[in-house]
């Protein structure tokens, strides 16, 4: 396999062509640089999650319970958010709750807890948020783009985005 990512792409794009010449290609590069990109960037998001004694997924949770504050979240409500299943949810809640970043509080029909950030949570986002922004490779690869192109990714990004959104089983938009 090449080294260069453009030169692994005309290598995967040619071996397919030869395998499955009948299958129409032309979502490959899109497909293998996001799955790849993705890839990386979690990786390098989680080293820095890690000096918090968490991984990114769970700084995305916590930050989704500061940002939507004003209204009670139920565990179902930010699984369907995060696009999560309960059984992970729920593990998850436990031990961020355990670690005292996350509160549970009985809602006033008394069937579901709402779910809340600590002061000890915010903070830790809140740290975390800057720290990213500092270090993370994806931020600083982004602010080298040209302004036209950091527009043009955000925009076709929030489009794949919104039509993944639209048709995930269970995600909280599916009836939109």
């Amino acid at each position: 396999m090449p080294r260069r990512p453009i030169d692994q792409l005309k290598a995967g794009r040619a071996y397919y062509a030869r395998l499955l010449p009948q299958v129409d290609d032309a979502h490959f590069g899109a497909l293998w640089h996001l799955f790849t990109v993705g890839h990386l960037v979690t990786t390098d998001l989680d080293s820095i999650a890690r000096r918090y004694h968490c991984s990114f997924a769970d700084l995305d949770l916590l930050a989704t319970l500061g940002i939507d504050e004003e209204r009670e979240m139920r565990a179902t409500d930010l699984a369907s958010t995060l696009y999560l299943s309960n059984a992970v949810i729920s593990t998850r809640i436990a031990r961020l709750e355990r670690n005292g970043l996350v509160q549970r509080r009985r809602r006033k029909d008394r069937r579901a807890y709402a779910l809340r950030l600590t002061e000890t949570g915010r903070a830790l986002v809140e740290q975390a948020i800057v720290e990213i922004a500092r270090q993370a490779k994806i931020a600083r690869f982004f602010r080298e783009l040209a302004p036209e192109d950091q527009s043009s990714l955000v925009r076709i990004l929030g489009e794949l985005h919104q039509r993944f959104d639209r048709e995930f089983v269970g995600g909280p938009y599916q009836d939109d």
